[in-house]
């Protein structure tokens, strides 16, 4: 059977004992189900998960590198339609195909309906470029403002409830002139440019080289930063919970898989308000990063971080300590 992707142990912990235990919360304790859009795999393996909470499954799959290129797509499907679940596939890399609006078999895309949970698993660096009909491209980053964007319209037009989560996890690994480039002190809000004068004094950003698994503290900040500027037009307030850092599956057996993976809650803003908001303040100095490790999570302060032993290690708990007013979801269920 064609496996697109294999994935590590510790990234299964993330999913189950991190990312599942907050759906499932939202799910039974307030009634959320949920749309998903992402990467999910020829296994399915979130989404066989996850299947009882999930309405439908919009899903991109790359063509195979060797052989039959459409063996992944072709099994993707199969999969999909053997678990019964509604879906929308679409052949190639989600930043073409969001972007040109075609797949590669010259289906449409167009979002009927409001998102409720992307899982955008880019297993390389942020800023990878990716293959397209054109030629490598590095569309990542208007691919992610085309989905807010697009995300807006279809809120605007539905009657649907005005909460999405996303979730976002991005090789650890950048080139250092990148780096330098994406933090210019010009480019990076008041937080952004605080949070890394202070890393900068204990960790400091190379000259040259690439930076693997060592500067979380940099992607951290430039992916604050970045998303921050993305929700401001659509007018999306964010509570960005801690930062996990775990090992992937190795690129090679020289070459390691450090990744970082975020949960963002989204909440539409109204008509009326001037700005969005975003919690918790002063995050990126008052939230400590966490470590999938043997037997579970752990915190893992990256430089900057300010020590706070009392943050609860379970992602409902974190939630319940953190959530501002503006994400009150209603009355519970139970």
């Amino acid at each position: 059977m064609a496996i697109s992707f294999r994935e590590s142990p510790a990234k299964r912990l993330v999913r189950e004992t991190w990312d599942t235990p907050l759906l499932r919360h939202l799910h039974e304790q307030y009634g959320f189900r949920y749309r998903y859009m992402g990467f999910p795999g020829t296994e399915l393996v979130d989404v066989r998960l996850w299947r009882d909470m999930l309405d439908e499954v919009i899903a991109f799959e790359l063509p195979a590198p060797t052989g039959d290129q459409r063996a992944y797509i072709t099994a993707l499907r199969r999969n999909l339609q053997t678990l019964g679940i509604r879906n929308v596939t679409y052949f190639g890399s989600l930043e073409e195909v969001v972007i040109l609006r075609k797949d590669l078999d010259g289906i449409d895309y167009r979002q009927e309906n409001l998102i409720t949970l992307y899982n955008l698993d880019f297993c390389d660096e942020i800023a990878s470029r990716v293959d397209t009909r054109d030629g490598p491209k590095a569309w990542r980053f208007e691919a992610l403002r085309t989905i807010v964007q697009d995300q807006h319209e279809c809120f605007r037009r539905s009657d649907g409830p005005p909460f999405f989560i996303m979730l976002l996890t991005v090789r650890n690994q950048i080139h250092a002139g990148q780096a330098h480039s994406f933090l210019r002190p010009r480019n990076l809000v008041a937080e952004a440019h605080r949070y890394r004068g202070v890393c900068e004094r204990t960790k400091r950003i190379p000259s040259r080289g690439i930076l693997l698994g060592q500067h979380g503290w940099a992607l951290k900040t430039f992916l604050y930063n970045t998303l921050r500027s993305y929700f401001g037009a659509p007018n999306v307030s964010a509570l960005f919970f801690p930062l996990v850092k775990y090992m992937g599956t190795p690129v090679s057996r020289q070459i390691p898989s450090p990744m970082l993976h975020w949960i963002i809650l989204c909440r539409f803003g109204n008509r009326e308000h001037a700005a969005p908001a975003f919690y918790p303040d002063d995050y990126l100095f008052n939230v400590i990063s966490l470590e999938a490790a043997a037997g579970g999570l752990r915190l893992s302060a990256e430089p900057g971080e300010r020590p706070n032993h009392d943050q609860p290690l379970g992602c409902v708990e974190w939630l319940v300590a953190n959530r501002p007013a503006i994400f009150d979801f209603g009355a519970s269920r139970a």
